[in-house]
C-alpha cells in the first residue's frame, strides 16, 4: 500500500505544474508550496559536516531551553559577556570561527553592540516561518523521506539529514533525544544494537530496541495511508497529555504528518513532526519527533 501511494505522491509532485495542489493525497491545498521541480531520487554520496557559518546568513538560537551564553573569548571557561534568550532571532555572525575540541565556536554581533562568541551547535540559520512554508523544496524533501522509509535506505536518508547534526529522533516529544551521526545513517535500518528511547508514559517501562524494531513500525503506521500534512502546526487527536513542539526547537521550523484516529474519542492517532534545518540556505532533516494518543 505505502509503495503505491508514495510513488503516486512523487508523481503528483511532478505534475503540480498542471494542478494546484495535492489534495487527493490528503494534503490541504494551503499547506504545501507550489510547483516543485526537482528529482525524487536520492544519490548515495554522504556529505561532510560544515564547520564555518557564512556571514551572509542571519541566525537564530536553538537547542537551549533558557538562554545562550555569549563569551569573550571563545570557550566555556571564558567570561560570559551576554546572554541570548532561547527565542532570539536575527543574529549576525562576523565570519570568524574557531574549533575548540569537538565544538566550533562562532563570533557573533551582539544586539546591543559589540561582539562575542557562542557554541555553533546552538545557532541555526534563521528562516521566517511563513517563508519556510512556501519553500517548494519541502515537497521534494518530504517525498524523498517517504521513499527512504519505504525502501529502508539509510543512504537516501543520509542525503536528507542535516550535515551539521546528523539525525535526532525522539520517540515522544517529552522523551530524550537519540542522536545518529551522519556517517552512521547508512546502516540505520539494518543496525541491530538496542537503543534507549526513553519511558513509556502509559506503562512506566523503558522503551528499548533498534530503530528498525521500535521507530520504523511507528513511522510506517503514519504512512500506511495518505496522511494529513502540516507546516509549523501539529494535528492531534484525543489525549490526556500536553502536546507541544519542544521548547528547545522554538526557532526550528517543522513539517508534520498525521494519521487520524478512527473516531473522535479514540486515542489511536499518531503524528510525526520533522524539524527542518537550513544549512548554507538549503533545507535538511534535523529532528524527528513523535506524538501519539496517551491515557
Amino acid at each position: 500500500m505505502m509503495r503505491r501511494w508514495a510513488a503516486a505522491l512523487v508523481l503528483g509532485v511532478a505534475a503540480t505544474a498542471c494542478r494546484s495542489s495535492l489534495v487527493e493525497f490528503g494534503i490541504p491545498a494551503d499547506s504545501l508550496p507550489r510547483t516543485p521541480n526537482s528529482p525524487a531520487a536520492a544519490t548515495t554520496e554522504v556529505r561532510q559536516p560544515t564547520i564555518a557559518a557564512p556571514a551572509g546568513f542571519s541566525y537564530a538560537v536553538v537547542w537551549v531551553e533558557e538562554g545562550l551564553a555569549v563569551r569573550q573569548p571563545a570557550g566555556i571557561t571564558s567570561s560570559e559577556v551576554a546572554s541570548l534568550p532561547a527565542d532570539q532571532r536575527g543574529i549576525g555572525v562576523t565570519g570568524q570561527s574557531t574549533l575548540l575540541g569537538s565544538s566550533t565556536w562562532l563570533e557573533i554581533f551582539l544586539p546591543e553592540g559589540g561582539t562575542g562568541w557562542v557554541n555553533g551547535y546552538n545557532l541555526t540559520e534563521d528562516v521566517d516561518p511563513e517563508a519556510f512554508c512556501q519553500d517548494p523544496r519541502l515537497v521534494d524533501l518530504a517525498n524523498r523521506f517517504i521513499l527512504a522509509l519505504e525502501s529502508e535506505s539509510g543512504e537516501q536518508l543520509a542525503q536528507l539529514a542535516s550535515p551539521k547534526r546528523g539525525l535526532i529522533i525522539r520517540h515522544d516529544w517529552w522523551n530524550p533525544e537519540v542522536v545518529t551521526e551522519l556517517g552512521s545513517l547508512s546502516h540505520l535500518f539494518q543496525e541491530a544494537a538496542e537503543l534507549d528511547w526513553g519511558i513509556n508514559r502509559d506503562s512506566g517501562l523503558s522503551i528499548t530496541g533498534s530503530f528498525g524494531a521500535v521507530i520504523l513500525p511507528q513511522l510506517m503506521d503514519v504512512f500506511s495511508a495518505p496522511p494529513a500534512f502540516g507546516c509549523n502546526r501539529l494535528a492531534t487527536g484525543s489525549t490526556a497529555e500536553e502536546v507541544a513542539w519542544p521548547s528547545e526547537y522554538t526557532n526550528l521550523n517543522f513539517i508534520s504528518f498525521h494519521r487520524a484516529a478512527p473516531s473522535p474519542s479514540s486515542l489511536n492517532w499518531r503524528t510525526w513532526a520533522l524539524g527542518i534545518e537550513y544549512v548554507n540556505g538549503s533545507p535538511y532533516l534535523a529532528v524527528m519527533v513523535q506524538y501519539r494518543g496517551e491515557i
